[in-house]
């Protein structure tokens, strides 16, 4: 049965090398290769409530060399990276949360098939970031690291009065560092009865999860604008993640079920060019719906509906471009946020009647100027205000200010 198998692979493998033999010459003969690569050095500083961290550097790396295989045919691989040495507030975990160093590397490859208007699109991507909140933990160490891989398809329709474009991606994120304490504290309790009890349904890598996310986007274009009306659907399963019960006398803490997250974004955008300004505005709404919950055990308190909540967004913006390659940039990103199940606590940690709503301010202006062939001067200033009726912080940042300036140099190639 083996031998068989063996022959049915090699007759496989034969045939199709001997067509892909037969192909290579019409491939190679129509292919073009079309680098393309970004490159900039920045450095700067970090203000968090006034308090300004050292000077740091940032670097941001893109490279793909396109290739053309044929007159139909697209093959794109990309590398993107980036480093950040300066302190930021991220969104990890359902909270805000300050990190000083991140970097990220990204690889990926896209193929495109293009017949008369329409296009298929196939992708797959590898991602893994490295993030430091302390200064003397190490590269790979970092508690919120995590590696992405992710694949998809994309349809694209041009038509006369617009283009349609249809899309589904998967995405499996794992933390490799991230576990639960309860899962790692079995040594520590002395009653068996009672380790049991806790950890019954507990997992141990409650970050993890995959996604599976359609997109739907119509583009269309009535003089002078250029719109974009989109709309995407995600779900998302945490499988070792389960979901917070009410707290019973002498039951597990945790339900059978694992924490599932549907999230749905609708977004409207218009462009208008009136050189050398270019002008943009866009408006998202988004909802998160949830099925995790939350116990606070030092104050007796369960929340059902922790993670869900619905957002909008405005970011209005406009970019001067000369014709000497020197560019002026602004824009203002606002954000709205309404928790439906996390409720507000004021500074000592009590809770109200209410939830958390919080707001999102950033502006950014950045200045691009030519300086030797490929090379350019550039700067950047973004100004972030973040204002939350939640006082209690001992775990998430929910209010702060926050600025950065970078300076440095850019090369385009």
């Amino acid at each position: 049965m083996r031998f068989n198998k063996k022959i049915k692979f090699l007759v496989t493998f034969a045939v199709a090398l001997h067509f892909t033999l037969t192909a290579l010459p019409a491939l190679y003969a129509g292919m073009k290769i079309i680098p393309v690569a970004d490159i900039s050095l920045l450095g700067g500083k970090y203000y968090l409530d006034s308090d300004a961290a050292s000077f740091q550097g940032r670097l941001d790396a893109f490279f793909s060399p396109a290739i053309k295989l044929s007159e139909n045919n697209d093959l794109i691989p990309v590398y993107s990276g980036n480093y950040s040495g300066t302190q930021d507030v991220q969104e990890l975990a359902g909270g805000g949360v300050l990190t000083r160093k991140r970097q990220t590397h990204t690889f990926s490859l896209k193929y495109i098939y293009t017949r008369e208007f329409d296009k298929y699109k196939t992708r797959i991507s590898y991602s893994k970031a490295s993030i430091q909140e302390t200064k003397d933990e190490k590269w790979g160490d970092g508690l919120f690291d995590y590696n992405t891989l992710s694949f998809g398809f994309e349809q694209e329709q041009e038509r006369p009065h617009g283009t349609f474009t249809e899309s589904y991606d998967f995405y499996q994120v794992a933390y490799p560092n991230y576990s639960t304490l309860l899962s790692q504290s079995q040594s520590v309790f002395n009653d068996t009865t009672t380790f049991n009890e806790l950890s019954t349904n507990a997992g141990e890598n409650p970050m993890d999860n995959t996604s599976h996310r359609l997109g739907f986007v119509y583009a269309w274009f009535p003089e002078p604008l250029n719109m974009k009306a989109g709309y995407d659907f995600t779900y998302r399963l945490y499988g070792d993640q389960a979901v917070a019960a009410r707290p019973v006398t002498g039951q597990s803490p945790f339900k059978k079920d694992t924490r599932a997250d549907m999230m749905q974004n609708f977004s409207l955008k218009a462009n208008r060019s009136l050189k050398p300004l270019y002008l943009s505005a866009g408006a998202r709404f988004g909802w998160l719906n949830s099925n995790q919950g939350s116990y606070d055990s030092t104050r007796s308190k369960y929340m059902e509906d922790y993670y869900s909540y619905i957002d909008f967004s405005l970011s209005p913006a406009m970019t001067l471009a000369l014709k000497n390659g020197v560019q002026f940039s602004f824009g203002l990103d606002w954000r709205r946020v309404y928790y439906l199940g996390r409720l507000k606590q004021d500074a000592a940690g009590n809770y109200g009647g209410s939830e958390i709503t919080q707001n999102f301010w950033l502006t950014s202006i950045s200045a691009r100027y030519p300086v030797f062939n490929r090379f350019f001067a550039r700067a950047a200033y973004n100004y972030q205000i973040a204002t939350s009726n939640m006082r209690y912080e001992d775990s998430y940042r929910y209010n702060y200010r926050a600025n950065t300036y970078l300076m440095g140099l850019e090369w385009e190639f």
